[in-house]
């Protein structure tokens, strides 16, 4: 589904503004499910610690909450240089 089939449909929660489907932000989305589940994973078996999983949970977050970020940071920049040509 492209925005040529559906040009007035608003984007979808893995899309972008022109209804293209965006692996990054499936990628944030499921980095930060995975570090979700971990955690409640950790709070209800005794075997598995938070602890223990902690350095993996933050790291799922870090990305989850950075890649999204640099994406931005790198497209502004790209516009920016793009427009001063």
């Amino acid at each position: 589904m492209t925005s040529t089939n559906y040009p007035n449909r608003p984007p979808g929660f893995f899309e972008d503004n022109n209804n293209n489907k965006s692996s990054t932000r499936l990628k944030t989305f499921l980095s930060a499910i995975t570090a979700l589940c971990i955690a409640l994973v950790s709070m209800f078996f005794n075997e598995i610690s938070l602890g223990e999983n902690l350095p993996v949970i933050i790291t799922l977050l870090t990305f989850s909450s950075v890649e999204k970020s640099y994406q931005y940071f790198l497209e502004s920049k790209f516009n920016n240089h793009r427009h001063e040509q």
